[in-house]
């Protein structure tokens, strides 16, 4: 995923190579998701979301590290590590959510204890966000289907 530094309104983020050979309907795509994106500051040992709670946003990492680490809700003999650096992103499971037309009005629960380890910079693309922006791709891709 990448976006025109314009269309995010940051710097240091551009395209990917090959992003104008891609058929108009993705670049569309691409496009509204970028204007939807804002930058999020998070400091040194800040959660983002702990493991149960509700996920409110979906984060492309542009500068930092971030720690995620499951425990499987405190199940004894479980724990599962990783390390989140640029490039990588967090809360997924809130696009799998928001793409479902019949989803409910309850956020998805995070699996992950997310937190960041330095400062980090992200794209955040937040929920009312991430739910119009897959309205706009439901409707746009069924309008192709006709």
């Amino acid at each position: 995923m990448g976006c025109n530094a314009t269309d995010a309104s940051q710097p240091g983020f551009t395209k990917p190579v090959g992003h104008e050979n891609r058929d108009s309907t993705e670049s569309t795509d691409l496009d509204a998701i970028c204007k939807h994106l804002k930058l999020s500051l998070y400091m040194k040992f800040t959660y983002i979301v702990r493991e149960g709670d509700p996920i409110d946003a979906m984060l492309l990492i542009i500068r930092g590290h971030l720690e995620s680490f499951a425990t499987d809700d405190g199940h004894m003999g479980f724990y599962n590590w990783g390390l989140l650096k640029e490039r990588d992103f967090c809360g997924e499971e809130l696009l799998t959510w928001a793409l479902d037309p019949k989803a409910g009005a309850n956020f998805p629960l995070s699996t992950r204890t997310v937190w960041a380890i330095s400062e980090v910079e992200a794209f955040a693309l937040r929920v009312e966000e991430l739910k119009f922006v897959a309205g706009q791709f439901r409707w746009l891709h069924s309008k192709q289907v006709q």
